[in-house]
């Protein structure tokens, strides 16, 4: 693929016809001595987001508010075949290729055929994806060397990044597919067992283990079966059973008489075994013995009055034996009626022996329908527990595997393509650092995380924020040259690319973008500023001279604050696409 050039419906804009081949350079000047103004505002970060847009990119709000009506084309060369794409800021749904209709996802899916290998079941790697490793798409593109699209999820960095690389994505997709399905049994066992329902049923076992729950439940279902099973309904049942429970109520009754009646006997006999008499004899001799002499005639008041209350006496015992002869053979009656009643009572009771009402069994069922239920679903969620975590042990056990054949690919499939890009990237470097170590290091992770490989350009003690950017450089142009999986010719930069980079760095890598780009027939597309531009002139001079002018003479479009014109655009419009 290669850029020809990029247009628009309007004669204000400033058309950028693209370099077929080497260098094409996009310079911003500043005119108008005004320090308030920028170079930002002539629109050479914007021709990078108008080919994002051309290329399929999401909608672009600003451009529907500032730029209505306005239509922009790009018009590009795949395996020597011309393509123009048209697309309208007013109906940003469509996009036409050629001429002919498409929708958004259609165009793009039609793009990856052109320039990428096919890959199938893969998530995140579209031509969207990977042209804007191409086409670093705004400020936060430019933050580190692996990261192309600001805000990209880490899988999906990865799984691009591996397959521009050369590398099987197929790992890198695997593993995370993997660790998704773990994540996911862990999530929904964790919500599954604080569920309500399942937190009801284990308050429901007491607590109890769901294998110890599942056996009682199992044994109280058995044991309601058998009685089920040898249950008879009696159509009288209730009948017979009021006369049962009315013959142990006149049992109850006649027991609490005969209780009664014991008490009373009882009574009797204790207050016959108690003497409340005095001998008359044992009064004189107390008196003796006090050596006091009773007159004869008190001894014979005395006498008289222990007859009389021996007469009484006589007649309380015969009065109280002749009440407990009485009770005795009341209670003699009575046990003989509760005899016949328990008779009567064993009798229906004999009836019913085996035998129920049918509510009755309709309430065995019943119960036995519910402990049946309950069953179930305990058993329901044995099984689904069981599955996660049967699930969860079994992805545990291809995540290892999983290990053991990356660290067998990366030291035997993927070492010569490890090589040639480590190759490829440090020759690169080495042409600003000739003493400097550098490479692609790329380990197997073996974490619990959803990344199957750690991707790190490095140049060594690369801490400063301008080393960093040629990593950047360097990366991308190896990218570029490896030409894995892709047909894509070219690399555009804007002049972020040299920011906080030593002017001499910023020359070196002017030259070698200016040379590599012709040497291989490649387009390298880059976007300055002027003071960036003329920062680098002493050395590019001191590297070859003649080499400034030759670069300036690849300018394809020159940008200034000068008037609206000379934007991008050719009017003013305050917007900012480069964010």
């Amino acid at each position: 693929m290669r850029l020809i050039e990029l247009s628009a419906n309007r004669e204000t804009f400033n058309t950028i016809s693209f370099n077929r081949m080497g260098l094409s350079l996009i310079l911003a000047t500043q005119k108008v001595e005004d320090t308030q103004k920028t170079y930002n505002s002539t629109g050479k970060s914007l021709s990078i987001a108008l080919t994002h847009f051309c290329l399929g990119s999401n909608s672009i709000k600003q451009l529907e508010k500032h730029l209505p009506g306005w239509e922009f084309s790009l018009t590009f060369e795949i395996d020597g075949v011309e393509y123009i794409s048209r697309r309208a800021t007013d109906n940003q749904n469509q996009i036409f290729l050629n001429d002919t209709k498409y929708r958004l996802a259609d165009f793009n899916a039609f793009l990856f055929e052109l320039l990428f290998e096919p890959i199938s079941d893969l998530d995140s790697i579209t031509f969207r994806s990977l042209i804007s490793r191409f086409i670093r798409p705004n400020r936060g593109s430019y933050k580190d060397a692996t990261t192309f699209i600001d805000k990209e999820k880490p899988y999906a960095e990865l799984v691009n990044n591996t397959y521009l690389l050369g590398l099987d994505p197929k790992l890198v997709f695997d593993k995370y597919k993997l660790k998704k399905g773990l994540d996911e049994a862990n999530t929904f066992i964790h919500q599954f067992e604080k569920g309500t329902e399942f937190q009801k049923l284990v308050s429901d076992s007491g607590g109890k283990n769901l294998d110890i729950t599942i056996r009682n439940l199992k044994d109280t279902a058995e044991r309601l079966k058998q009685s089920l099973s040898s249950f008879e309904v009696a159509d009288d049942y209730h009948l017979i059973r009021q006369e049962a429970d009315d013959f142990a109520r006149l049992i109850a009754e006649r027991q609490n008489d005969i209780t009664r009646l014991q008490n009373a006997v009882s009574n009797i006999e204790t207050t016959l075994a108690l003497r409340k008499d005095v001998p008359v004899e044992k009064v004189i001799r107390l008196y003796e013995e006090a050596r006091i002499e009773l007159p004869e005639t008190l001894k014979k008041s005395v006498k008289e009055v222990e007859h009389f209350h021996k007469a009484l006496l006589t007649d309380r015992i015969n009065r109280l034996t002749k009440e407990k002869q009485q009770f005795e053979r009341q209670i003699e009656q009575l046990t003989a009626e509760i005899g016949a009643l328990g008779e009567q009572q064993g009798k229906r009771l004999q009836l019913l022996k085996g035998k129920g009402a049918l509510d009755q069994y309709l309430a065995l069922n019943q119960k036995l329908s519910e402990t049946e239920e309950r069953l179930q679903r305990y058993e329901l969620f044995r099984e689904i527990t069981t599955q996660q975590k049967n699930k969860i042990n079994e992805i545990q056990i291809e995540l290892k595997a999983g290990n053991i054949a990356a660290n067998n690919y990366l030291t035997e499939t993927a070492m010569p393509v490890l090589e040639e890009n480590i190759s490829l990237f440090s020759s690169i470097v080495h042409q600003c650092y000739d003493d400097k170590s550098a490479g692609i290091e790329i380990e197997n992770n073996e974490g619990n995380n959803q990344i199957r490989f750690n991707i790190n350009p490095y140049i060594d003690s690369d801490g400063g924020g301008g080393i960093g950017k040629v990593k950047i450089f360097c990366f991308d142009w190896t990218l570029l040259l490896a030409q894995h999986c892709h047909k894509v010719k070219f690399i555009w930069h804007d002049s972020l690319i040299f920011e906080g980079v030593d002017p001499r760095q910023r020359a070196t890598l002017l030259k070698f973008a200016y040379e590599e780009s012709e040497k291989r027939d490649l387009q390298y597309i880059i976007a300055l500023n002027e003071d960036e531009f003329e920062a680098a002139r002493k050395d590019l001079e001191a590297l070859e001279p003649g080499l400034y002018n030759k670069i300036l003479q690849r300018r394809i479009l020159e940008l200034t604050d000068e008037s609206n014109e000379n934007k991008l655009l050719g009017v003013y419009v305050e917007m900012n696409l480069m964010r």
